[in-house]
């Protein structure tokens, strides 16, 4: 006798049926495409649709970097970096793509999907970019500017912090200077001898004082709020304050 999993085939039968409809796109979208390049007397058109199909082909963010390395890859006649970004502008420009410049990173492109919107979490230590939608906050953000008797053509939500991957790799307790900018911490113990307490009392710091990281760079002092005042401390000091993070959600 043989057993059969029903779930396991209704699973393959909803892929199957979501690879279907994405081809399905896609195919339609490369003809929109081909139809506008002809339309403006484009140059060099089906070398432009070869690299629509790998941008396609692409889920998620696509930097201008990781196309060069997919077309080198794939396709190496077409690795022409001035080409593919002026074949990557020409995708926003007829509203095939968008590009989203995150801060501090290369500037990355995504599929645009007619009536389709979502917002970004931008995780701050590792650079992933997580998209999510969420219903209950478009129908706020029309309720608030209704409330303002504004009205929104469009708009996008860039949210920075730590994805669950990078919190879930670091200890319970970190040197200060290893804290990510706009991180809440909490100071749980202090390196060091007397002269360290000295210096940090003068600041108005001490085990359990609650900071905020408003600046963390390798190229100047780190700059944290305590109480409201913003406060310089320099790379050594940093080292000796271990930190632990401290949600601000857990104190709303």
């Amino acid at each position: 006798m043989f057993g059969f999993s029903f779930r396991s085939a209704k699973k393959k039968t909803a892929h199957n049926q979501k690879t279907g409809e994405s081809q399905t796109q896609h195919q339609q979208e490369r003809d929109q495409f081909q139809k506008v390049l002809q339309s403006f007397k484009s140059s060099r058109i089906e070398e432009r649709l070869k690299v629509l199909d790998i941008f396609l082909s692409v889920e998620g963010h696509l930097s201008l970097t990781g196309l060069e390395g997919i077309i080198r890859a794939q396709r190496p006649e077409l690795l022409d970096r001035e080409f593919l970004k002026e074949t990557m502008e020409m995708f926003c420009q007829f509203g095939f793509a968008q590009k989203q410049v995150f801060e501090a990173q290369e500037a990355v492109y995504e599929h645009h999907h007619l009536g389709m919107h979502h917002d970004h979490f931008i995780c701050t230590r590792c650079g992933r970019i997580q998209e999510f939608a969420n219903q209950t906050l478009e129908r706020l953000q029309h309720e608030i500017a209704d409330q303002f008797q504004f009205h929104p053509l469009q708009h996008k939500m860039e949210i920075y912090g730590l994805c669950a991957s990078c919190m879930a790799q670091r200890k319970p307790a970190l040197s200060l200077q290893y804290a990510a900018n706009g991180e809440q911490v909490r100071i749980v113990s202090i390196m060091g001898g007397r002269e360290v307490q000295v210096r940090l009392n003068d600041m108005g710091l001490a085990v359990g004082s609650c900071l905020e990281i408003v600046s963390n760079h390798s190229s100047g002092p780190l700059i944290v709020a305590s109480k409201g005042t913003r406060l310089a401390i320099n790379a050594s000091l940093a080292k000796k304050i271990m930190v632990a993070h401290a949600c601000r959600h857990n104190d709303e």
